[in-house]
């Protein structure tokens, strides 16, 4: 008797992307599973390879869903005609709102710095080095209007980013484990728009030129 195949009303590509993004997330992309992958998704395994090719084109799928989302806004920030300073706010506000509904991007990415980027093709770094170019030009614009003192842009992006990322990181962390660490202060939940305004202004107090 022949299988047939578990396919969801519809495009199938949504319930795919989705059970890959959490598979990701919690095992990495080696221990991923393309057939568990496909059995959280209720699709044969061959859906999946139709859909998006392969297990590595699944996983640069779910990495440019992110930078797509962050590039294109952050960009439309760093070309629009406000003072540095506030684009520097809409940039954190950006990069925090599209993790926030990416939960399973930061542990990805966390991964990824960890192992060297050992699955990050040329393609998924152009688009990671554009959300840096949009930074850096909102730096570069501050330094010129006088707001911002003479930093390395760079420097300045890797010392905001982590911390974007181990944030959500740890809230995934205390989520499923609240039960065995709410005995400890550190591990107390925090609200995103807290995080936010908290570092709004950790960057502008880096950045801001001292009079």
């Amino acid at each position: 008797m022949v299988k047939k195949l578990r396919r969801p009303r519809g495009d199938s590509r949504p319930a795919i992307f989705q059970a890959a993004a959490h598979e990701f997330a919690l095992r990495g992309y080696d221990a991923a599973g393309v057939d568990r992958i496909a059995d959280k998704a209720r699709v044969n395994k061959a859906m999946l390879y139709y859909h998006y090719g392969s297990k590595q084109g699944l996983y640069v799928e779910v990495l440019h869903d992110m930078f797509r989302a962050v590039g294109a806004r952050t960009r439309a920030i760093a070309q629009g005609p406000d003072a540095a300073e506030m684009k520097l706010d809409a940039w954190i506000v950006t990069m925090v709102e599209e993790a926030a509904a990416r939960p399973w991007f930061p542990p990805i990415m966390l991964r990824e710095l960890a192992s060297g980027a050992a699955h990050i093709d040329a393609e998924t770094f152009g688009m990671m080095n554009a959300v840096f170019m949009a930074v850096r030009d909102v730096i570069l614009q501050g330094q010129r209007e006088g707001t911002f003192r003479e930093v390395d842009p760079l420097l300045t992006y890797f010392t905001i980013l982590p911390a974007i990322l181990i944030f959500f990181a740890r809230q995934r962390v205390v989520a499923e484990k609240r039960k065995t660490v709410q005995s400890f202060a550190a591990a107390a939940p925090r609200e995103v728009d807290e995080f936010i305004r908290h570092m709004q202004g950790s960057a502008r107090a880096l950045l801001r030129r001292q009079t």
